[in-house]
């Protein structure tokens, strides 16, 4: 029916009923719109299945945990081949046992729990990818990376160029830490290279049918961790630096983090993913530089400082002695492993650990949290 034909209709109509008549057909598609805004906040099939597997995740915990170590190889942005060592700690349904990890020059290593080549357990798994410190290597806390595969999270960690573990064809690079004010995002670029390459290598494994990682990667949440430079590495890719922002990082924890550069260059105040800084009072060359950073970032963030403790007690140092579950049953491995694991729930699970993100403890030293970003 033309425009004019429905005028001349409605001009038959007594004025009355033409105002109930567009009452009722204003009422339908108000009705018709809220059903549909209904229907579209409604989850669907397919998010309702993936909150039950994230909900099942943590229920099952603890998971019994799987190990392997192998080479990676890759090539860096100049095309050069690069082989290095790459430890992955993950969720298995195989029954774990006491396991001797191997340490440097055949000493004996880090006594922990896991099972060495097992299969990764059914379902999909958020992915943490670790950055070890200057001269350190991929399993250097593995109190830590063993505790999070405990809780269900894959973490894969690879030695840097810098690391003792790694076979060098140059000299190493200075690392000039003292001269932070002068840092670019050229410093340690290559750190960010084996970052992103160990990534895309894990996503490209999720996707191969014949590898052990096929479809056992949830590639919409996966996070950053690490320690010292290791923490510089994870910073800069949370968008510290411009050029090294990897937008796949949904999340960070960085274990007494060599900031100092982020402090007067760089975009810290453009990191809007959630952050998590841990420092300790003895750590003096590192903690008192961590809040000026702090203050820049714009996302949710947390700052909290343990009592008594040094640089190194992010690493297997903390674990002499013990086992890792012993270690991370009491002291400050324990609340370096809570808040790290709470921390991961919280936003990359969407797992509510209000209870403990939004306050501190009276055995840490300080602590500082802000729920949301600067602009919310």
């Amino acid at each position: 029916m033309s425009d004019s034909l429905r005028q001349l209709e409605a001009a038959r109509l007594p004025r009355g009923s033409q105002r109930l008549c567009w009452l009722v057909i204003g009422g339908v598609l108000l009705v018709c719109g809220i059903v549909r805004t209904a229907q579209a906040q409604l989850p669907t099939q397919a998010d309702t299945k993936e909150r039950k597997a994230v909900l099942a995740l943590v229920a099952d915990r603890p998971h019994q945990v799987g190990y392997r170590r192998q080479d990676f190889k890759f090539a860096n942005a100049a095309s050069e081949q690069r082989t290095r060592q790459l430890d992955l700690w993950y969720p298995t349904q195989e029954p774990e046992q006491r396991y001797e990890y191997k340490g440097p020059l055949g000493i004996k290593g880090q006594a922990g729990f896991a099972k060495e080549g097992a299969a990764v357990a059914p379902g999909e798994h958020p992915l943490l990818l670790f950055s070890h410190g200057f001269l350190g290597t991929s399993d250097q806390t593995i109190f830590l990376t063993e505790a999070c595969a405990r809780a269900g999270y894959i973490v894969a960690a690879m030695n840097h160029a810098d690391s003792l573990g790694t076979r060098r064809l140059r000299k190493l690079e200075s690392p000039q830490f003292g001269d932070y004010a002068n840092w670019t995002d050229d410093k340690f670029r290559d750190r960010q290279e084996d970052v992103t390459a160990l990534l895309n290598q894990m996503l490209e494994w999720n996707k191969a049918a014949d590898a052990p990682w096929s479809g056992r990667i949830d590639a919409t949440r996966i996070g950053g961790f690490g320690h010292s430079l290791g923490g510089y590495t994870v910073l800069g890719m949370a968008g510290g630096w411009k050029s090294w922002k990897e937008p796949r990082l949904k999340a960070a924890v960085l274990l007494s983090p060599y900031a100092h550069p982020f402090i007067s260059q760089g975009d810290a105040g453009n990191v809007s993913i959630p952050v998590m800084l841990q420092g300790g009072t003895l750590d003096v060359g590192i903690t008192p530089f961590l809040t000026p950073v702090y203050s820049k970032l714009s996302g949710p963030k947390v700052l909290l400082v343990l009592k008594n403790e040094t640089h190194f007690g992010w690493t297997n140092l903390i674990s002499l002695g013990k086992t890792t579950k012993e270690c991370v049953a009491d002291g400050n491995a324990e609340l370096m492993t809570k808040y790290t694991i709470d921390f991961f729930d919280q936003h990359l699970l969407a797992v509510d650990r209000s209870a403990v993100l939004e306050k501190g403890n009276s055995r840490l030293d300080s602590y500082r949290f802000e729920a949301k970003s600067n602009g919310d």
